[in-house]
Order: C-alpha cells, then sequence, then structure tokens
C-alpha cells in the first residue's frame, strides 16, 4: 500500500463489508468453537510449550500466513518470512499474497465457509479487523501477551495495541501502520518569506495559506487560472483527525453517530471555507489522487496524505519536502490505518502458539526497522528508537521521524466507520457540502440519519 493508501470507502471494499458482516451465519457457527479455543488456550499457555523465549515445539509445525500487500512491503515480508523459516526448526511458514485488502477480506470468508482458511491472516485495522473479530472468526491474543514475557509486550505502541483490540480483547499486532500527515513544498514556502514548516493548528492554515497564494508561488490550475495552498477533498481518513482537532466525532463508542453535533458540523465548514470564503484551498474530488497529483506539480503548496506514501512522494517530488503533524485545535489526535496481523479462531493449540512466534518475530523491534525502511510503514514500537541503526537513519531522514513521533497522538477511529457503508456515506456527504449541493449543517443531519440506519442495518444498535 504504497503512495495513498486505498482505505475503505471504494465501490469493492463496500462491497466487502457486506459480505463479511452479511455472513453472519457462516461466522456465528465459529464463534462457539473460538469460545472452546479460547479456554483451551488458557490452559495451554501454562504446558511445556512454553519458555522464557516463547513457545517451542518438539515436532515441526507448518502455518500458513495469508498477507495483501504488494511491491516494497511484500518483499519486505519475504525476507523477514525467510529468516524466521532459518532459525526455527520447530515451525514453518508459508507466506501466501491473498490480494488487495478488499478482495482477501472476501477470499477469506469464502475460505471459511468451505474449511480451507489460512492460520493466519493480514486484515485492516479500522473495518475487516474489527469485523471478523466481533463474530468469532479471531483468537484474541491477551493470554500469550501476558504469559510470554519474551514478546515485551508493553513496547509495542499503546495507540497501535489500542487499535487492535474489540470488546476489551486485543485481536491484532501491529504490522503495516500509517497515520494521515500534512506534506508541504519547503520551496514554496521559502519563496513565500515564510518559516520552512506547516500550519501547527487549523487556525494558522489560513493564515500561511493565504501568504502562500498572494505569493503567488503554486502553478496556475489551467481549468480556472486559480492559485491555492492547500485541498479540501472528501476523504473520511484525515478529515477524522480534524474532527477530533474541533472537539467532534462521527460517533461515540456504541456505534451511534453524532455527527449532527455542533463541533463535528463545524470542522466540515471550516474545510469547505477554506475554499469559498478563505480562498486558499481547492476543492478536489475522491480521496486524494488527484490532490497528490497536483501537489507534486505544484499547483498546491500542502497535501493531507498517508505516512505509508512517504517514500513515493520523496522520491517523485521535484522540490524539497517537508512533513509535519496533522494540525490541532482544541485538540490533537489522528486515526492510525495500514493492517496487522491476526490469528484464525478455528486453528489447533498447536497452530495458535506457532502463529504467535512468528506475529513475534514479524513485529519484534529490529523487524519493524527494517519493515519501515523498506516499505514506508511506521515503526510499531516505542524502543525502535533505541536502536542505533534506526537513531542514525531518522537523523537522516527527519521527515520520518515526524512520523514515528505522532504515534503518541494516534487515537482508535470513531465506531461507525467500522459499519458497512459507514466511510462511503460520510464521504458522500462531504461532497455535497464542498461542491456546494447542501450545507454543513443540512448535510451532516442527513448523513446522521443515514448512519443511524447504516447502524441498525448492520445490527449493532438497536432501532429506537
Amino acid at each position: 500500500m504504497m503512495g495513498i493508501d486505498t482505505r475503505n470507502g471504494s465501490g469493492a471494499g463496500s462491497r466487502t463489508r457486506r459480505a463479511v458482516m452479511g455472513h453472519v451465519g457462516v461466522l456465528g457457527l465459529m464463534a462457539t468453537g473460538a469460545a472452546a479455543c479460547g479456554a483451551e488456550q488458557a490452559s495451554s499457555t501454562k504446558n511445556e510449550r512454553l519458555g522464557a523465549q516463547g513457545f517451542a515445539f518438539k515436532s515441526p509445525v507448518a502455518i500458513t500466513y495469508w498477507q495483501s500487500l504488494g511491491g516494497s512491503a511484500e518483499e519486505a515480508q519475504v525476507k523477514l518470512t525467510s529468516d524466521f523459516n532459518a532459525k526455527r526448526s520447530d515451525v514453518k511458514v508459508t507466506m501466501e499474497n491473498a490480494g488487495g485488502y478488499e478482495p482477501a477480506s472476501q477470499k477469506l470468508v469464502t475460505a471459511m465457509a468451505g474449511g480451507t482458511q489460512p492460520d493466519l491472516v493480514m486484515l485492516t485495522v479500522d473495518q475487516h479487523m474489527p469485523a471478523f473479530s466481533r463474530q468469532g472468526a479471531l483468537h484474541p491474543l491477551d493470554e500469550y501477551a501476558k504469559a510470554d514475557k519474551s514478546a515485551q509486550f508493553e513496547k509495542y505502541a499503546a495507540g497501535f495495541i489500542k487499535n487492535g483490540t474489540v470488546a476489551g480483547k486485543l485481536y491484532q499486532l501491529p504490522l503495516a501502520r500509517s497515520t494521515p500527515v500534512v506534506y508541504f513544498n519547503k520551496d514554496h514556502f521559502r519563496s513565500a518569506g515564510l518559516p520552512e514548516q506547516a500550519p501547527d493548528t487549523w487556525p494558522q492554515m489560513i493564515d500561511i495559506g493565504q501568504r502562500l497564494v498572494r505569493a503567488g508561488v503554486a502553478q496556475v490550475d489551467t481549468a480556472d487560472g486559480s492559485r491555492a495552498a492547500f485541498h479540501s477533498n472528501p476523504w473520511w481518513w484525515p478529515f477524522q483527525s480534524m474532527v477530533w482537532a474541533f472537539g467532534g466525532r462521527y460517533s461515540d463508542e456504541k456505534f451511534t453517530p453524532t455527527v449532527a453535533q455542533p463541533e463535528t458540523v463545524q470542522a466540515m465548514e471550516y474545510l469547505a471555507e477554506l475554499v469559498t470564503r478563505h480562498k486558499m484551498s481547492r476543492p478536489y474530488k475522491g480521496r486524494g489522487p488527484d490532490a497528490q497529483k497536483a501537489f507534486r506539480e505544484g499547483q498546491i503548496s500542502m497535501f493531507n496524505g498517508s505516512t505509508a506514501g512517504l517514500a513515493g512522494i520523496t522520491e517523485t517530488s521535484p522540490f524539497r519536502l517537508g512533513v509535519s503533524f496533522m494540525p490541532g485545535h482544541k485538540a490533537r489526535a489522528v486515526p492510525s490505518g495500514g493492517s496487522g496481523m491476526s490469528i484464525m479462531a478455528s486453528v489447533t493449540p498447536e497452530k495458535k502458539e506457532a502463529g504467535w512466534e512468528y506475529l513475534k518475530h514479524m513485529t519484534s523491534t529490529a523487524s519493524t526497522v527494517f519493515f519501515s525502511q523498506a516499505s514506508g510503514y511506521m515503526v510499531v514500537r516505542t524502543d525502535a528508537q533505541q536502536l542505533p541503526e534506526f537513531q542514525k537513519y531518522l537523523a537522516e531522514n527527519p521527515n520520518a521521524k515526524v512520523t514515528f513521533d505522532q504515534m503518541q497522538h494516534v487515537r482508535t477511529q470513531d465506531s461507525i466507520v467500522e459499519v458497512p457503508q459507514g466511510t462511503v456515506t460520510i464521504e458522500a456527504a462531504m461532497e455535497r457540502v464542498l461542491t456546494g449541493q447542501a450545507s454543513a449543517k443540512a448535510a451532516f443531519e442527513e448523513l446522521q440519519r443515514e448512519l443511524t440506519v447504516l447502524a441498525e442495518r448492520a445490527g449493532v444498535t438497536k432501532p429506537k
């Protein structure tokens, strides 16, 4: 997942989520088995297989892992898996590319129905993992984390672990994780006589953006002859950060929508008024490809994008690139995206334990540093900075240090985004506002009604 994250909300993603949450019968049948396996696991963590360095096995245990990334992220996993297999004679991992996140999720539903599911699986943290875990398909990892001291569980980034926790139980260890950041053109800032630092707060965005526009540093939009410093587009993921910054939420923890509340409406009004009132932002359709292209071509000076795109944007931008935290306001928080690794509930205790050993290896301090540098994703452990090679890397790559430092502000996304069609519906409402079809208040009041229906339809809330 390099460049723009293919976050949940496309048509394919929506069909996947309907499939995931629509197969209640298939997954529901597994819930009893998952509970039984959980009880069995409670005792198995105390058996002779668990030692000071984790689990070890007298007879080799073969496990299969389905992953969903291509390019350098896949190559890095291949290398890490080969290293694991080389050092372990008692566990053999076969890694398979199950396709992108959306088709892999569909494939998993089908495999579960036929009893051919893998032992381990990569799932998105914000929608697919919660959906599968709530329906009993994934095995809780809490007992392993408590019993196996070699995992040094306390050194995982707390925000990422919280993201992997559903209904009080841990179902995922973080691997390929990302957050939204602000990319900015340092050359534009210098030419405009500005410090080479993106706005720290949303109110600062107006002044800095207007100064960039007045300085004429960005390329003119050939369609209408205008200049802009920023982009306003309907993408729920970075907008989640903006909503939090203004003191709002999409929903509470129990899937009850709250988008009609004044703070959330104010955030939407602000994003739109950067275009209409303050004349420093340009509206773009969709989640980001057009805006990212405009940024790389110098048509805008700042761009909201994923940390996962850092390597690609750095390589293809013909200017000095800067990276900054997402702006704050009343608060500062960012959602994390990407994916992690989970163990299927239906596999044997030995396979679960062997899977845990593989999860530990893939997300260890050394592994996360290697994976981050190879792929552009964030490191997932706080002690990564203690490694001399990572300290040297951050010193030589200050933009990467920003992505590391922003981990402290990670917050679990609002629950309603897990609901099928939730993010699609949020983005449709945002687009109506940004295109002038409706006011933020009217659009988000209607959005409140639409999300309420979706939550009831998904069975996560009861009709009133």
